[in-house]
């Protein structure tokens, strides 16, 4: 039954994020000559960023029609100013009591490779809003804070609303200076990654709140990551699927390696494309517009959000 409710979700999912046909439709005119500003990170084979992509080297579909690049670059090296933004969200209602310390583990980690001008925010999925700082010792209080608590929802609420605190959280730093913002859910992967409810299928309709949490991750341009911390071969899930890949970052299931997966994540926040396209007249009313990111080099994979935020939600 898990894995069914999974498909249907994921079936929900495919409504706006299914890949465009093979042929190649000519170019799309840009239309009203605004640009469109996307974050992406390209990765070889190892999951080592890749830095040297060339124009030629991208494709960008918007609404199922290819549009042409305007430009594709890396940001300049940062020798003062703002640093990067760093939201965790911290599962203190499913995840299994035993497990707390390895994700306390992590998020500190988070805190250890903070660097000058960096902040971090933590919120909990039970107890109070979005914290941010940027000193790393009131960083660390905050994540002390982090045990199980007793949730007040029905299980079969929980996904929906961890999605309204993720679209929250995005919401909260749409604003803040910082020009890379990424947020990190630590816990269990079935609710951070698949938030699906664990009723009937179809017993709750959770496809609002996706588009809103999609929407308020695009409008930040902040790509979304998932630490489960329960290690090896216990989780069934993989991650080729989910909320984290369809936000442009990664799930890191089923591994014992958590200060790797937070270094790679880190690696991928100072590792990443500014891509600007211009504005198709496609699709545009929609909540959220259906993107995808496409490497024409061999063995190179870009991870970019999977929608963009267009006018339906305004």
């Amino acid at each position: 039954m898990a894995s069914k409710r999974v498909f249907m979700l994921l079936f929900c999912i495919a409504l706006f994020s299914t890949a465009p046909a093979a042929v190649q439709d000519p170019p799309a005119p840009s239309g009203s000559g605004r640009l469109l500003e996307i974050h992406a990170v390209a990765v070889d084979g190892r999951g080592n960023p890749v830095a040297d992509l060339r124009p030629q080297d991208v494709e960008v579909w918007i609404a199922g029609v290819r549009v042409p690049l305007e430009s594709l670059g890396v940001p300049a090296a940062r020798t003062e100013g703002p640093g990067r933004l760093i939201v965790l969200m911290l599962d203190d209602i499913t995840l299994d009591p035993t497990m707390v310390a390895r994700a306390r583990e992590a998020a500190n980690r988070f805190v250890e490779k903070m660097a000058p001008g960096d902040r971090m925010g933590v919120a909990m999925l039970n107890s109070g809003g979005l914290e941010i700082t940027s000193s790393a010792a009131q960083a660390r209080s905050l994540i002390d804070r982090f045990r199980q608590s007793i949730g007040a929802l029905p299980v079969d609420r929980l996904g929906e609303d961890f999605l309204n605190r993720l679209a929250a959280a995005a919401g909260a730093v749409v604003e803040a200076p910082e020009p890379r913002k990424i947020v990190v859910g630590i816990g269990s992967a079935w609710l951070l990654n698949t938030p699906v409810p664990t009723g009937e299928v179809g017993a709750i309709d959770i496809r609002e709140e996706w588009f809103a949490a999609m929407r308020a991750l695009g409008n930040a341009r902040a790509p979304y990551y998932m630490i489960d911390p329960i290690g090896v071969g216990v989780s069934r899930q993989t991650p080729s699927y989910g909320l984290a890949r369809e936000a442009g970052g990664y799930a890191f299931v089923n591994t014992n390696d958590l200060n790797g997966a937070v270094d790679k994540i880190l690696r991928e926040a100072d590792n990443y494309y500014v891509i600007r396209v211009g504005d198709p007249p496609f699709g545009r009313k929609a909540v959220v517009r259906e993107l995808e990111v496409r490497s024409l080099r061999r063995d190179v994979t870009i991870r970019a959000p999977r929608g963009i935020p267009g006018g339906g939600g305004q």
